[in-house]
């Protein structure tokens, strides 16, 4: 496959998982989102003139682990070299992982958390396909580049293909928000964290496979 393809559905996949997450972490944690901080961010202000504080340590604690999430993923990136996209796949399936066994054993919701870690460390490995930044969570972003590069291909200053890269990116989100609420809502919170670390296993062989062609 060449370099362009493999990056395209690197980063489909990864708006797929995103949208997904976004979805259960939405149902499960009380309208919580695990990868939208735009939204966590409103609710957070929200809270703050409510002052519910259950609602603001929530919030205002996945917003911090999407943050240690992205530190994460940007030190392995610039440590780890051409196997950095490799490096943060195996950490995330290990964070779900973790998720997996707390909930076996304690049975609380709140194992979502170290999820938000794994959303953060996802975000760095955004790929560029037809001048367009993909595979990021960043949906307001997607959305606005969509309007933004028709209106360059208009003026003939942009190839068509960077609208309908961002298009598709933000219909796969969508599509992985509602695979995320029907996998919840026909099974549980259990089969949709394995759901989710089997497509990220997939994803190591792959991305090993491709390393070449996406470094």
């Amino acid at each position: 496959m060449e370099p362009g393809l493999s990056r395209l559905l690197l980063s489909c996949v990864l708006v797929l998982i995103s949208g997904f997450i976004d979805a259960v972490g939405y149902l499960q944690l009380g309208k919580i989102y695990l990868s939208f901080m735009s939204g966590n961010s409103t609710k957070l202000g929200i809270a703050l003139f409510e002052g519910d504080t259950a609602v603001l340590t929530n919030i205002g604690l996945v917003i911090l682990l999407f943050i240690v999430g992205a530190f994460i993923g940007t030190m392995i990136t610039e440590l780890s070299g051409k196997w950095r996209l490799t490096a943060i796949l195996g950490m995330e399936s290990l964070l779900f992982v973790g998720a997996i066994v707390l909930l076996l054993f304690l049975h609380t919701q709140s194992v979502l958390f170290p999820i938000a870690i794994a959303m953060g460390m996802q975000n760095t490995m955004h790929q560029m396909v037809a001048h367009a930044d993909v595979g990021k969570g960043f949906v307001t972003g997607t959305l606005f580049g969509i309007g933004q590069a028709l209106a360059k291909a208009v003026r003939g200053k942009a190839p068509a293909s960077e609208w309908a890269v961002l298009a598709l990116s933000w219909v796969i989100f969508v599509i992985g928000a509602a695979l995320g609420a029907l996998l919840l809502t026909l099974g549980s919170l259990l089969l949709a964290l394995i759901a989710s670390l089997a497509l990220l296993l997939l994803l190591i062989p792959y991305v090993l496979h491709v390393q070449r062609d996406l470094t």
